[in-house]
């Protein structure tokens, strides 16, 4: 799968593994969305926040952020959760019948393995935070929304 949705403009189109690109993730976060609400179910978005604090370099680095977390992620994710880019910036993970709590713990979890690599050091920092449903949002851009002016 191509990176269509736009990860790096003007970079080569290249593969990402599991991570799908903006519009493939916002096509299966509908179908969660709906499938959830049909069975009544929770989901969370996790939100990694990829800020570039130090303008050294070109986006090198941000590049190489981006990929190790993405890496990151794979690891530490199950089967069934799904990774994707929302913007040019953020990471997401969806985490199908994850409610308020259980996003809580799952974001501790990766708090935890993030404090073993020196992204700071690269002038990179990761804010992560979540979004659920239906407690942020009742719809698809409703969630997409409330991700997007997470700070």
């Amino acid at each position: 799968m191509g990176n269509r949705g736009g990860i790096f403009p003007g970079g080569p189109e290249e593969p990402f593994g599991r991570i799908l690109n903006r519009d493939l993730f916002h096509f299966v976060l509908d179908i969660e969305v709906k499938r959830s609400r049909r069975y009544q179910n929770f989901l969370c978005l996790m939100l990694f926040k990829i800020k570039q604090f130090s303008q050294e370099g070109d986006r090198g680095g941000m590049q190489a952020c981006y990929r190790k977390l993405g890496d990151l992620l794979m690891e530490e994710t199950r089967e069934s959760d799904i990774i994707g880019s929302l913007e040019l910036d953020r990471l997401v993970v969806l985490l199908p019948y994850a409610d308020m709590k259980a996003g809580a713990h799952v974001k501790s979890r990766f708090e935890d393995t993030l404090k073993y690599y020196d992204f700071k050091s690269k002038g990179i920092e990761i804010m992560i935070d979540q979004v659920c449903f239906p407690v942020n949002g009742a719809d698809t851009m409703d969630l997409i929304q409330r991700a997007l002016q997470i700070e």
